[in-house]
């Protein structure tokens, strides 16, 4: 066993599974020795036999914390967080003390959006240990999803330091990152610029890290016309389409990445500089959504016979189902913020629902999984979402102008299996259909790009730019067509 255990922390996970097997011959009811076979399964990324040698361990001794909370970590790395939270809960019967278990727990309760609970295991993993950064950081990112800015931005600046001081957490960047996401979410954005700008001086910052925040800078720079300062973050981070098996986060950074890289060269061609024409006493008109705000920045339209320069306003990872909960988040706080800072009579087009019609995530995925009616679903929420809406411009005395959401990309709906294509394209169709009702019903006016961009339910082809977003050209054409 000894000398198995220390195979184990060299790494030399399998020879000592190898040994584990051998002495298991001998000794098949040692639990110590199925416990260490279950880890070794574990740090070969073998899922299933782990939990199942797991569970033998715990068979045969249930008072062993390790052991539950190990088989808590497995299911916790496959985001099976309800699974995961009862085996950190028996741990914690009976070792109410250990930091990791309380840890571990929080961010299970986290994901299931028990933010009060979640705080306060991870409060007391902070009592326990008070040198893991990562304890302050998930504190931080508790604060921060649910709009408790202040607090976050607290909780984030201690994980740095106790970070630099104790050097036991696993990474920086989470905490730059978190924190330059915090300042973007409050539109503080020299803020932001100065975090990522620390977090890239620190030089202990991985390549994907510093590409990371590298694109967070250049989505700034874009916004705000410093096309030179963005282009050459874009070329600093363009090692980003190079990292294999991405994960899902940093997919949707190449994403970016590619989509700024576009739009700059196509402005920068002239292709769309019938669009620029700006004029002398243009106002501007305020269009807040997530990337999709990215083409139309910066654009002339007219409205109502008056001259308009759009200026894009962003909120990442926004979607609709978050500003229609009943518990306040970051992107509520985020989008009041924005509005109580126009002046009265500002007009606001809102660009949210692209990410909720996404074939891999949002209202296609939970009408599957819930096996709830996809309409009703559609309408419970769009309902929820216009009338909140409408309130918020009634109170900051300004026009709120909807926008839909575009005729799904060939390639985004090939990604399905040719028995579910009807099914998704439907459920973009329809949701358009309910938010141009739920917009006539309040009298609220609605930008349609999916009657702009469809054809036999997916897109024409015409205004996509790539496999999601869409033209400079487009907002301008729709304004056009609502002007004649």
């Amino acid at each position: 066993m000894a000398r198995a255990e220390a195979l184990f922390r060299q790494k030399e996970y399998a020879e000592s599974l190898s040994l584990c097997t051998k002495i298991i011959e001998k000794k098949p009811k040692l639990a110590n020795a199925i416990h260490l076979t279950a880890l070794n399964y574990y740090a070969l990324g073998q899922f299933a036999p782990a939990i199942a040698e797991f569970q033998k361990a715990i068979a045969i001794n249930s008072q062993l914390s390790s052991f539950h909370s190990n088989l808590g970590n497995v299911y916790l790395d496959q985001e099976s967080f309800v699974e995961a939270s009862r085996c950190f809960e028996k741990a914690l019967n009976l070792e109410p003390l250990l930091p990791e278990p309380n840890y571990n727990l929080a961010i299970c309760l986290h994901n299931q959006r028990n933010y009060s609970l979640a705080e306060n295991f991870c409060k007391k993993a902070i009592l326990q240990d008070a040198t893991n950064s990562d304890f302050y950081l998930h504190l931080g990112v508790i604060y921060y999803d649910q709009g408790q800015f202040d607090n976050a931005a607290k909780a984030l600046v201690k994980a740095l330091e106790v970070e630099n001081k104790h050097k036991k957490g696993r990474t920086h960047l989470d905490a730059y990152w978190q924190l330059f996401s915090l300042h973007l979410s409050q539109h503080r954005y020299q803020d932001a610029l100065e975090v990522a700008d620390l977090g890239i001086q620190s030089q202990q910052l991985s390549e994907q890290q510093l590409c990371t925040l590298l694109i967070g800078k250049a989505i700034i720079y874009f916004l705000f016309n410093r096309l030179d300062e963005a282009k050459h973050t874009l070329q600093l981070s363009e090692i980003i389409h190079q990292f294999p098996s991405q994960p899902k986060y940093l997919k949707k950074f190449s994403v970016f990445h590619h989509y700024i890289k576009n739009l700059i060269a196509l402005y920068e061609s002239g292709e769309y500089k019938d669009c620029y024409n700006l004029v002398n006493d243009a106002t501007k008109m305020y269009f807040i959504s997530e990337s999709h705000g990215f083409a139309p920045n910066r654009t002339s339209i007219q409205y109502k016979d008056q001259n308009y320069e759009v200026n894009s306003l962003f909120i990442m990872g926004a979607k609709v189902i978050h500003f229609v909960t009943e518990e306040e988040n970051k992107y509520q706080v985020s989008l009041v913020s924005l509005l109580q800072d126009l002046a009265p009579g500002s007009k606001v087009v809102v660009a949210f629902g692209e990410i909720d019609c996404r074939p891999d995530e949002g209202i296609y995925s939970y009408s599957l999984k819930s096996k709830r009616d996809y309409k009703d679903v559609i309408d419970d929420m769009l309902s929820k979402y216009v009338n909140a809406l409408k309130n918020l411009a009634d109170s900051f005395d300004i026009e709120i102008i909807l926008y839909g959401v575009p005729a799904p990309h060939p390639q985004s709906i090939e990604i399905l299996p040719p028995s579910e294509q009807q099914r998704f394209k439907d459920i973009v169709a329809y949701y358009n259909l309910a938010l141009a009702n739920a917009c006539q019903s309040l009298n609220i006016k609605l930008l349609d790009v999916y009657a702009l961009t469809n054809k036999d339910g997916q897109s024409n082809l015409q205004h996509h730019i790539d496999n999601y977003h869409l033209s400079p050209k487009t907002v301008p054409t729709l304004f056009n067509l609502q002007s004649q």
